[in-house]
């Protein structure tokens, strides 16, 4: 059948819970508002469900340019996405930036996690670009920035890749693992199991749209992300295990390897949507 795309994800707040929606727009950084917010602590450095897995709880929606942010036993936060005192950051090995939303917001997540924490919203005068090791000619440009992601801007999963480990995970004695634990944006119905693997261009669209072309440039190394229950915020090991039986990555030093980070080389104006089609260019 023709490859589909089934979901999409932006995830506003790094770390936390993303939102589903049925269209996705870009600008020069990505999807719009996909990571355009994250926390860091004291010293101004990033924190993730990698040791706060209680993050997998905090669910945020978008209002007027800001965000309401929501959590188990805590009163809603707004969140104004204006002004703010600028701070330097870092995103893994990258040096960045972003405003610091304020006192609120402060106290808000520090009460949440118990630690003392500020939530920044990304300083889009400094964009990141991806990795100059894997974008080649798109470095720097439009589409190969993104913001405070781990470091591209776009992921994609096909579903039957999803289906395959929960199959195995199933066999192991071990619960199926959602989607959401592998932070997707795009999941596509349609191609084979691990199919997005070789994909070297992958472009969405109806005809007489402006399509979307997106360029596959590294496999996705998973960490401890993936073994928090979203549902729970709770570690819930297993799914490293399983991977760690078939998705080893020589060319990664053996790194475990699911879905594949994007670049957007084509169509930076256009909109993606549940359902839209799919073409896939492969290489073996």
């Amino acid at each position: 059948m023709t490859p589909r795309i089934a979901a999409l994800y932006t995830y506003p707040i790094k770390s936390c819970a993303g939102i589903s929606a049925d269209t996705m727009r870009f600008d020069a950084l990505g999807p719009l508002d996909d990571r355009r917010w994250m926390l860091v602590d004291e010293h101004d450095d990033f924190i993730t469900q990698r040791d706060q897995p209680k993050l997998a709880l905090v669910r945020t929606a978008r209002i007027d340019g800001g965000l309401r942010v929501f959590a188990p036993g805590m009163p809603f936060l707004q969140v104004s996405g204006v002004g703010g005192t600028w701070r330097a950051t870092s995103c893994w090995d990258d040096r960045c930036a972003g405003f610091d939303e304020g006192i609120e917001a402060r106290a808000w997540f520090s009460d949440y996690l118990g630690r003392k924490v500020r939530l920044l919203r990304f300083d889009a005068a400094n964009p990141r670009a991806a990795s100059r090791n894997w974008t080649g000619d798109a470095s720097g440009k439009p589409g190969a920035l993104t913001r405070f992601s781990d470091g591209f801007p776009l992921l994609v999963i096909s579903s039957a890749s999803l289906a395959d480990l929960d199959r195995r995970l199933v066999e192991a004695g071990l619960p199926p693992a959602p989607h959401q634990r592998f932070r997707p944006n795009i999941v596509i119905d349609g191609l084979a199991p691990f199919e997005e693997d070789y994909a070297v261009e992958i472009t969405v669209g109806n005809p007489g749209e402006v399509p979307v072309t997106l360029r596959p440039v590294k496999p996705c190394t998973r960490c401890t992300v993936t073994e928090v229950d979203p549902a729970t915020g709770r570690q819930q090991p297993g799914v490293l295990q399983v991977l760690a039986t078939f998705r080893a990555d020589p060319k990664l030093g053996g790194a475990l390897t699911f879905g594949q980070n994007c670049i957007v080389t084509g169509g930076l104006d256009g909109t993606l949507r549940v359902g839209d089609p799919v073409e896939v260019v492969l290489r073996f």
